[in-house]
């Protein structure tokens, strides 16, 4: 079957009726599709398309705006990658050292403990505080937390390359993150390389995208502390405005690191 009947197919397949399905061409040459689900059924229909992604060819996404709302960015961006930093995540981490270390100063002990020296004393110190764990919130909760209610749309788009979708996208929009030297916000491309890694590295993929807001489904998220404290940290250096949907460092090493679902939320 042709990729773009299999994309109508599998709309069908999930219950939406042909005239119900909203299509419309992206500007890199690709097709979105889209249609209203029940809230309450929004996830299970996204797990449904998933596990059919590999015959289908087209991976699904849950959000608030349906396709003919969808904003196209003039220009896509570039990557901010520097090959002398090894991994992107890791070299955004390390252009966010200094901020990351000032967090630090928010569950320092009071007393009789030096200054968080480095980015490993950090991991260390943010391990030594973290509260005690809180079962996570379901991906439905964390989904409506910053919006007038809960998503209403399933889109399908033709990939092979699912964590390639902030490019093919152009989302989320990160304009008041600005983390590199000449003080430019996150590219699309910038989200893809972070994905990119957190896939690979712990089965992390896109659930729910929007203008300026992302949910991923997380296979093999981080079980040891230490690693957890690690993962929050990078999460911090991917998305400062966490006071406003978790807190500090310690709350994300103890509550979404952990989790099968990480939100992201740019204000």
């Amino acid at each position: 079957m042709p990729r773009a009947d299999a994309g109508a197919a599998l709309a069908t397949e999930l219950g939406a009726r042909a005239e119900d399905v909203e299509r419309v061409p992206t500007p890199r040459g690709g097709t979105l599709l889209g249609f209203r689900c029940a809230p309450d059924a929004c996830l299970d229909l996204w797990r449904r398309a998933r596990e059919r992604h590999p015959a289908t060819g087209w991976w699904p996404f849950i959000t608030h705006t349906p396709p003919s709302d969808w904003e196209w960015a003039e220009l896509p961006g570039g990557s901010h990658r520097d090959e002398t930093r090894g991994p992107f995540i890791a070299g955004l981490v390390e252009l966010q050292a200094g901020e990351l270390l000032q967090e630090a100063e928010t569950f320092r002990p009071p007393t009789g403990h030096l200054p968080v020296r480095d980015l490993d004393d950090l991991a260390r110190r943010l391990t030594a505080a973290l509260p005690h764990p809180a079962p996570p919130r379901p991906a439905e909760t964390r989904l409506a937390t910053f919006s007038v209610g809960p998503p209403e749309w399933i889109c399908l788009v033709p990939t092979d390359d699912p964590v390639g979708l902030p490019e093919l996208l152009d989302a989320p929009d990160t304009p008041n993150h600005t983390p590199f030297p000449g003080r430019e916000s996150l590219s699309y491309r910038d989200h893809a390389d972070v994905l990119r890694e957190w896939h690979d590295r712990f089965g992390a993929e896109i659930c729910y995208l929007d203008t300026a807001a992302l949910l991923l489904s997380v296979g093999s998220p981080p079980t040891d502390p230490l690693q957890a404290a690690r993962v929050a940290i990078e999460q911090y250096a991917y998305c400062p405005d966490f006071d406003q949907l978790i807190g500090g460092l310690p709350e994300i090493a103890a509550h979404q690191a952990p989790a099968p679902f990480w939100f992201f939320w740019w204000d």
